[in-house]
């Protein structure tokens, strides 16, 4: 019985970790700092439900949110440069 829980809780976050990526790509569009800390909750998730009840869900899970994490983080430095370049253009 206790094998069966744990495994519907591997279960549950990888559908947890799998909304949250999909979501955070969303979100990113307005709030990439937002998206970047839903990806980091994602990912956490699908690792934790891979090492208990490995399966495709948590493996997609994993990988959207490396892809999501990649995204957002060349998007908020992009961003950033562009954004110092401007002002550095006011001056």
């Amino acid at each position: 019985m206790a094998r069966k829980e744990r495994r519907t809780n591997g279960e549950k976050l990888g559908v947890s970790g799998l909304t949250l990526a999909i979501s955070a790509f969303f979100v990113a569009v307005f709030t990439p700092v937002a998206s970047l800390f839903m990806l980091i909750v994602s990912l956490i998730f699908s690792i934790i439900q891979q090492r208990n009840n490995p399966n495709k869900l948590g493996k997609a899970a994993l990988i959207l949110s490396i892809i999501g994490l990649v995204l957002v983080i060349a998007f908020i430095v992009v961003m950033l440069i562009l954004i110092s370049k401007g002002a550095s253009i006011v001056q």
